[in-house]
């Protein structure tokens, strides 16, 4: 019965986050849902570590990011096989996770799938189709009064600001313990705190304009001297620290078999 429960829950959470993912990529005007859309997929990603299969669950996560993805494109057909190489690369962050999970164990964290995301992104930026890659910042990429902050962070800096939303509303909604009302006030604070606060500043943001010209072949003199010279400074420093956690879980990995 137990399994049955399971299985159950699982579809569940599939439901959730393919319904929220796509009202948060067709909602651009008002993208609220977008800061909620991931956090059934980390819950989901507690049950694939569980199992010996290494893509037991994992086919749900990458189903509910190739809908998702696609809803970002309006559902345009002809993006599809984009979408799914595209959706395939950030299921990898969960993949990722549950392989560090099994060689690192319980301490290493869920902020690590933030890390592997982030650093993904990152390693997409620098490809040669970059221009053609969907990134979660650009899910708010009609609000741009809500990360002018981003002059600090880099573009992507907005990235880290959706996944760790996700992962607070994970931590308040759907671990198996129950709601918890800590975690819920946090992930509230956190999505409106930089929201009022870029309102309250009228600073110089970062745009994805910005990102393409800096990574891309176009002229870099007009992008703020402090961006043309640290560039996606957040997603590159997850890029590092990814590769990091990979090499210390196959260092782990094989020490443990010898």
């Amino acid at each position: 019965m137990a399994k049955k429960n399971s299985v159950l829950n699982v579809w569940i959470l599939f439901a959730i986050a393919t319904l929220l993912l796509t009202a948060g990529w067709l909602m651009k005007p008002f993208p609220v849902l977008i800061f909620a859309a991931l956090a059934p997929l980390f819950a989901i990603s507690d049950q694939a570590r569980e199992h010996q299969s290494p893509w037991n669950r994992f086919e749900l996560i990458l189903l509910a990011l190739s809908i998702g993805l696609l809803a970002s494109h309006a559902f345009d057909l002809s993006t599809l096989i984009a979408v799914l190489l595209q959706a395939i690369v950030f299921t990898l962050a969960f993949v990722g996770y549950a392989f560090a999970y099994k060689s690192l164990g319980a301490r290493l964290g869920k902020f690590t799938i933030i890390f592997f995301w982030l650093g993904l992104e990152f390693l997409l930026l620098n490809l040669p189709w970059h221009t053609k890659v969907v990134y979660l910042a650009d899910s708010i990429l009609l609000k741009p009064d809500w990360y002018t902050w981003t002059t600090h962070t880099g573009y992507l800096g907005v990235t880290l600001w959706i996944l760790v939303a996700n992962l607070l509303f994970y931590f308040a909604l759907f671990r198996t313990s129950g709601f918890n009302i800590y975690y819920f006030i946090s992930a509230i604070l956190l999505v409106a705190g930089p929201i009022l606060y870029s309102l309250l500043n009228e600073n110089s943001m970062i745009t994805y304009s910005h990102m393409m010209q800096l990574y891309g072949i176009g002229a870099k003199g007009s992008l703020p001297e402090k961006y043309s010279e640290q560039g996606e400074l957040v997603a590159r420093t997850a890029a590092w620290v990814s590769v990091l956690i990979i090499l210390l879980s196959f260092v782990k990995n094989y020490t443990r078999k010898k």
